[in-house]
């Protein structure tokens, strides 16, 4: 006879989700039926376990604890069939009561890959140490089309089962990291994905667009392709990041509107927000619904435009900071610097989307060498000249995306203005002529860390603008000047001046003090050793 197996610990997890002053979501992964699961709270009771799932297929499950004390740290552990697992193990604190005066402090990361470790062990002392009240991890808490081995090299034309098995892979083999691990389960985590969960450069690039596969038939099979990748990828996204996020629910003081996983199909974005005793963050969504080719709300989408509106204009009135998250910096680029004069007008993946060319699109013959920026340069001013894209040479050119990518391009820069205007407007929306909110822009993205200070006219507000990015991946390429941009203008009344920036592996710290007539916000850098950085500016050259 066949002996039962006998399980005795989680395939992943336990990890903090979203966290208010009454409740917690707590995220596992398990080997068998979650419905064997309870998670138990010291002091509050046993609470079951419910699948994320119609389907048993990645076996993810949450629990949500209800009924616990504002501010108040929690032990937990899980039980199957009424054993404690293994490693199952945690703790959390609640969130303070909404218009408490309580300090806060959190802390942001981005970029983690598996072949680094990065700053975790630092980041994870730190975690046990601090206790910060909640951790952002602003994208690329995976890199799926970069670590070994890599999903999208090897399953970008692979069958759905094969695909999926492959991303649940990528997740399990970085989360399995014993300092990863230890933060998830000891800390409500906020999760947002950007590029990496998907493909570098999603959204950015022709294959990618709904409106450019409509406008050439030639590219409707490479587009085909490429959406049912996403639609892949999206959904382990959701099962093991998005999922444990605030949702929409009956009787909240701030919106959401997402319940449940976009529909095959459907392109939507997935932003949430939160509070926090007196701070209130709002996390945005650049890659569910991005299309750079779409005419109206290329990067954020219509529907999530609608939310930000309502966000602003349903804050609590004793609600003295707001944070605002965005994947990539809202503004560390210059539109007028040399990235965009360089990358921003090329057609490359165009011209080969509409003859249907696949490599063209995604894997482009590009050069890197010095001696081809002479051509690039030529191509720059031809172009100009001729008022169409010449795309002459191949000097970067598998960096369109890049370029794309960033608040700055061309494609962006209406809703980059808007966004910084409307955050600008919230600080005194529904204070009944008090004191203005202080306003904090927080991002990951482009393995390099800095903070920036933006000040803007009409209406009239300064604010600091942190990019934690990387803790475990960073360039190894110029700094100042490519991916961080010293002085320049954002939109007519707005700039943006470079304060710090970082290059060793980092990871974000903000304190909140309220004081009651407008909290004050620190944001800082941490890092290992002296940070030393340099630049190279041809920008009169283009």
């Amino acid at each position: 006879m066949r002996r039962q197996r006998v399980i005795s610990r989680l395939q992943l997890g336990p990890i903090v989700g979203h966290t208010d002053e009454a409740s917690a979501r707590i995220w596992i992964r398990v080997f068998d039926d979650p419905i064997n699961y309870k998670l138990r709270i010291q002091g509050a009771g046993l609470f079951d376990f419910a699948s994320t799932e119609t389907q048993p297929e990645f076996r993810t499950a949450i629990a949500t604890a209800t009924g616990l004390r504002p501010d108040w740290r929690y032990r937990y552990s899980v039980l199957r069939r009424g054993r404690v697992v293994a490693r199952s193990r945690g703790t959390f604190r609640t969130m303070p009561a909404p218009g408490s005066m309580a300090n806060l402090l959190f802390c942001v990361i981005s970029c983690s890959a598996t072949h680094y470790d990065g700053l975790w062990e630092m980041f994870s002392t730190f975690v046990e140490k601090a206790k910060p009240h909640f951790v952002l991890m602003v994208g690329d808490q995976v890199y799926i089309d970069e670590d070994e081995p890599n999903v999208f090299a090897d399953h970008f034309e692979s069958g759905p089962v094969a695909r999926r098995k492959a991303l649940v892979d990528a997740y399990q083999a970085n989360w399995s990291r014993e300092p990863v691990r230890k933060v998830m389960a000891s800390v409500p985590v906020y999760m947002m994905w950007d590029d990496h969960e998907i493909r570098d450069g999603w959204g950015s690039l022709a294959s990618d667009s709904p409106t450019m596969a409509a406008k050439y038939p030639r590219g409707t099979e490479i587009f085909r392709k490429c959406n049912a990748y996403f639609e892949d990828c999206r959904d382990v996204y959701w099962h093991f990041q998005a999922c444990r996020n605030p949702m929409a629910l009956p009787g909240q003081t701030l919106p959401n509107y997402i319940e449940t996983a976009p529909l095959p199909g459907q392109r939507r974005a997935m932003p949430y927000v939160f509070q926090c005793g007196r701070l209130v963050v709002l996390v945005l969504d650049s890659r569910g619904e991005r299309d750079v080719f779409r005419k109206d709300f290329p990067i954020l989408g219509a529907e999530q435009w609608g939310f930000i509106n309502q966000v602003f204009d349903t804050l609590p009135a004793d609600v003295e900071a707001l944070a605002v998250v965005t994947p990539t910096p809202i503004a560390s680029m210059d539109p007028d610097g040399q990235v965009q004069r360089l990358l921003g007008d090329r057609t490359d993946d165009i011209v080969a989307f509409r003859r249907g060319d696949l490599d063209g699109v995604l894997r482009p013959h590009t050069s890197g060498d010095e001696k081809d920026i002479p051509l690039a340069v030529a191509n720059v001013h031809l172009s100009r000249l001729f008022g169409t894209p010449l795309n002459l040479g191949n000097y970067k050119v598998s960096n369109i995306d890049e370029a794309r990518d960033q608040w700055s391009h061309k494609y962006a820069r209406a809703e980059q203005a808007a966004l910084l205007r409307w955050a600008g407007k919230a600080r005194v929306a529904s204070t009944s002529a008090g004191p203005a909110r202080r306003l904090l822009f927080l991002s990951g993205d482009i393995h390099v860390g800095c903070i920036f200070d933006i000040e803007a006219s009409d209406p009239d507000f300064t604010a600091a603008s942190l990019t934690s990015s990387g803790i475990s991946v960073l360039q190894d390429e110029v700094l100042v000047g490519v991916y961080a941009d010293e002085s320049f203008t954002v939109a007519p009344g707005i700039r943006s001046t470079l304060r710090e920036v970082v290059k060793e592996f980092n990871f974000g710290v903000v304190q909140i003090l309220p004081t009651g007539a407008g909290a004050e916000i620190t944001p800082l850098l941490a890092h290992e050793g002296s940070s030393t950085v340099w630049g190279l500016d041809v920008k009169d050259l283009l």
